[in-house]
């Protein structure tokens, strides 16, 4: 099965993409950094299927070793709430090179509001969405990760940078756009990667296929 590539996506989609990536590249020149998500910090993990094998979607039933970056959505200092980052990728899904990346926000779980981004104290502080719907075998769905028996907010920033490992474990789901989540597999972050190799990571919610569509 392969990725979804630049050329077999519809020309308006096309279109619309490079324009973005224009605007959000001038805009990052201009801060001298990433106008999004500028300060983040990276870690290997562990993307483990739940009992309940989902089909259709072989990237979120197969065991993988994964990439997470954890990051401050518009770089404001630790002490203000701010929506938090969760990008993923299973590297390689579809093939050399051809990866599947989720890129998740603080949002809410309840339909409709899983479509906000709200803001954060820390990155266990809210449940995480794609917030931009998926068509997963002819319906729409939206991806969203969720700390598995989180105790407060959980660290900041500033501590996850402290730590080699990061000893996070979450849950990813699935949910329709009024349904309820479904568990799909367990996430667990452990060694922490060098700043330079979690930089080049380049995440792109395009990098999709095997049953899902970014809609």
């Amino acid at each position: 099965m392969q990725g979804v590539t630049a050329e077999s996506q519809p020309p308006v989609t096309r279109a619309t993409a490079a324009a973005s990536a224009r605007i959000l590249e001038a805009l990052s020149r201009i801060r001298g950094e990433r106008i999004f998500h500028p300060h983040g910090v990276g870690f290997a993990g562990r993307l483990t299927p739940q009992a309940q094998r989902l089909v259709g979607a072989p990237a979120l039933a197969t065991e993988s070793e994964v990439v997470v970056r954890l990051s401050r959505a518009l770089g404001l200092p630790e002490w203000l709430p701010d929506p938090c980052g969760l990008g993923l990728r299973i590297p390689d899904a579809y093939g050399d090179g051809r990866h599947q990346d989720f890129l998740m926000v603080s949002s809410a779980t309840a339909p409709l509001v899983r479509h906000t981004i709200l803001p954060a104290r820390a990155f266990l502080d809210r449940p995480y969405s794609t917030v931009l719907p998926y068509r997963f075998r002819e319906r729409l769905i939206v991806v969203g990760a969720a700390a598995r028996d989180a105790a407060g907010p959980g660290p900041k920033l500033a501590e996850l940078r402290d730590r080699e490992f990061a000893d996070l474990d979450l849950d990813l789901a699935i949910a329709s756009v009024r349904g309820r989540w479904q568990p799909v597999a367990r996430l667990s972050l452990g060694r922490r990667l060098p700043p330079e190799e979690t930089e080049r990571l380049g995440l792109d919610p395009t990098n999709t296929g095997g049953g899902l569509e970014l809609a």
